[in-house]
């Protein structure tokens, strides 16, 4: 993913964490789309759920906003929203291509949601508190193992030299630097986490895929969490329309990957799965699907 250099430009507010191309899927006749909304089911816009004002919207070092990011996710919107038209309409499994794409359209999903990136703004946080602490750990060994613990990987001799050689007041300093940006600060911008999409697809890149074909009459909902925020590796499933869904299983992965019917019963345990997922908004083509997926007598 590019993001064009251009001057910094910012005119987009209303911004959709979950694609609007992606919720018009699971419209019902003529386009009408319910939602679970606070315990109420009613007809909804397509613009008007799964949004937030300036989700999307950077800061260059002048604080200068621009949408940059949002137009390049546009893009990448766009691609997706052709290859969910294709599946809909092709009862083939997709090429090669088209899995690696689906792949890493769903890790992005999970990466720019805001509840991700406010988790990752946190997290950055934390570590720069973890750093002020190095002189607590005798060696390098001991500072990475707390530092894969939380975080995974490790942490460089050179880097970790380098934090050793500063005093503890200036390792104290700068992590009250650290904790005071905001969300917004170009130095430290929450966005950061979408930049993660690209280890997250690798994860599910190596669980066992399938696309699953919801049988005549019956319907898939999604959630406002429409791919899990954590634990991918643990296997997981998601809607890609009314008819459609994505399925990754952590057992026997790899390939082959492949595009089956769906029974009943496995189209409401993935509705429902979506509705416990969810902050409670959930969207469906009828009052039926949704009352059954969100347990409503």
């Amino acid at each position: 993913m590019t993001i064009d250099p251009t001057p910094p430009v910012s005119e987009k507010q209303n911004q959709h964490y979950v694609p609007r191309f992606w919720l018009k899927g699971f419209a019902g006749p003529g386009g009408r789309l319910l939602a679970l909304e606070e315990g109420t089911i009613g007809q909804v816009g397509p613009g008007n759920i799964m949004t937030e004002d300036w989700t999307y919207t950077i800061f260059d070092g002048w604080w200068r906003p621009s949408d940059a990011l949002e137009n390049a996710l546009g893009q990448l919107e766009g691609a997706a929203d052709q290859l969910f038209k294709d599946l809909r309409d092709n009862a083939a499994p997709p090429s090669a291509q088209g899995w690696d794409f689906l792949i890493l359209f769903l890790a992005l999903t999970a990466c720019r949601h805001p509840d991700v990136m406010d988790r990752g703004h946190e997290r950055s946080k934390e570590l720069g508190w973890l750093f002020a602490d190095v002189h607590a750990y005798p060696d390098l060994a001991s500072f990475n193992a707390v530092f894969k613990a939380r975080y995974g990987g490790e942490l460089s001799q050179e880097l970790f030299d380098i934090l050793r050689s500063k005093s503890p007041e200036e390792l104290v300093a700068e992590g009250d630097e650290v904790e005071s940006l905001s969300p917004q600060d170009p130095r430290l911008p929450e966005q950061f986490s979408v930049l993660a999409y690209d280890r997250v697809a690798a994860k599910i890149s190596e669980m066992r895929l399938s696309l699953l074909d919801a049988p005549p009459g019956s319907h898939f909902v999604l959630g406002d969490r429409a791919v899990p925020l954590h634990s991918v590796s643990a296997g997981f499933d998601v809607p890609l329309s009314k008819t459609l869904a994505f399925q990754a299983t952590p057992h026997g992965g790899g390939l082959p990957r492949t595009r089956r019917s769906a029974t009943v019963v496995e189209v409401e345990e993935i509705s429902q799965r979506q509705f416990a997922r969810s902050t409670g908004i959930i969207i469906g083509p009828d009052y039926a699907t949704i009352k059954k997926a969100a347990g409503i007598p």
